[in-house]
């Protein structure tokens, strides 16, 4: 209990400020409700029990949003793992499904992988059924709150999405649960990058120039995760700019959208809020694959 007292302590203090993490530094989505971080790069996980555990608390609306580490940056989002559902959702009368982007409104999902891979989420066509409704969902926003322009459609699912681009300084990340069962379970990353099309973006300072003309603070380049921040792989090859080293010095193969499934984070019986960061702090025995019930309506 005394943990979990001091992890709420901590992020009431911290409620306040933009937080700038070292680079890599993981940080918990369900742990920074309404906080803002700062940095070159970093690695999101859903929860602290991530692919261990699912995150099930129900009624959770949290948003997470993501700071450039300079004013001149964009910021990319991109998952590595990732399962957003409710296996039984909530009455479509009694709450209403996120609304699409409104016509007209700027769809910011950048092209998917080209050749074989995971495969990327669809954008629902109009007309055609929201397959995140009266389920769970992760949205994304185009700024530093929730007030800002949508971006795309509601993410759901058990495939990974497309990356994510910002037009500006910020990106926000928000998870909401609905229905009796929700499952959450998702890792990602966000970089700081700027278009280098124009050598004298990245010129003068510590950036790296990546093949596809973007580029990306230099201490992203040959980490020792082998995270692929370019998105072709150029800051993690063995091969000229990059010159990596090393486990990292071969580009990443992506994870397929999903692998074995995690077990199940109960959350606590009690009242209190469940966007606190000790919700769902108790677990029961591990649950196989094949013992976990699937959605009827995710393919």
């Amino acid at each position: 209990m005394e943990r979990c007292g001091n992890s709420i302590y901590t992020a009431v203090k911290l409620s306040f400020i933009s937080i700038y993490l070292s680079v890599f530094l993981p940080v918990n989505l369900v742990d920074f409700c309404g906080q803002t971080i700062h940095g070159d790069g970093m690695i999101v996980n859903s929860h602290r029990e991530s692919r261990k555990y699912y995150f099930v608390t129900m009624g959770t609306d949290c948003h997470l949003t993501m700071q450039a580490a300079s004013p001149k940056d964009k910021v990319q989002f991109q998952f590595r793992f990732f399962l957003v559902y409710s296996l039984l959702r909530v009455n479509s009368l009694s709450q209403p499904h996120p609304s699409p982007p409104p016509e007209g409104a700027r769809q910011l999902l950048s092209a998917g992988p080209t050749g074989p891979g995971p495969r990327s989420e669809a954008t629902p066509r109009d007309g055609a059924p929201d397959p995140c409704h009266a389920g769970s969902y992760i949205q994304f926003y185009d700024g530093r709150d929730k007030a800002a322009p949508v971006m795309g459609p509601p993410l759901c699912g058990k495939s990974l999405p497309r990356p994510v681009l910002s037009t500006g300084n910020y990106l926000t990340l928000r998870l909401v649960t609905r229905g009796t069962q929700p499952r959450v379970d998702f890792v990602g990353d966000f970089t700081s990058f700027r278009l280098g099309f124009n050598h004298s973006e990245c010129s003068g300072e510590p950036y790296f120039s990546c093949h596809n003309g973007k580029c990306i603070p230099m201490n992203l380049v040959c980490d020792d995760r082998g995270l692929d921040n370019c998105g072709d792989g150029s800051d993690q090859s063995p091969l000229p700019p990059a010159e990596c080293r090393g486990p990292s010095s071969t580009v990443p193969t992506k994870s397929p959208g999903m692998t074995s499934s995690p077990s199940i984070l109960t959350p606590p019986t009690d009242t209190s809020p469940t966007n606190q960061s000790c919700a769902g702090s108790l677990q029961t025995p591990p649950l196989s694959p094949d013992a976990v019930p699937q959605p009827d309506s995710i393919t």
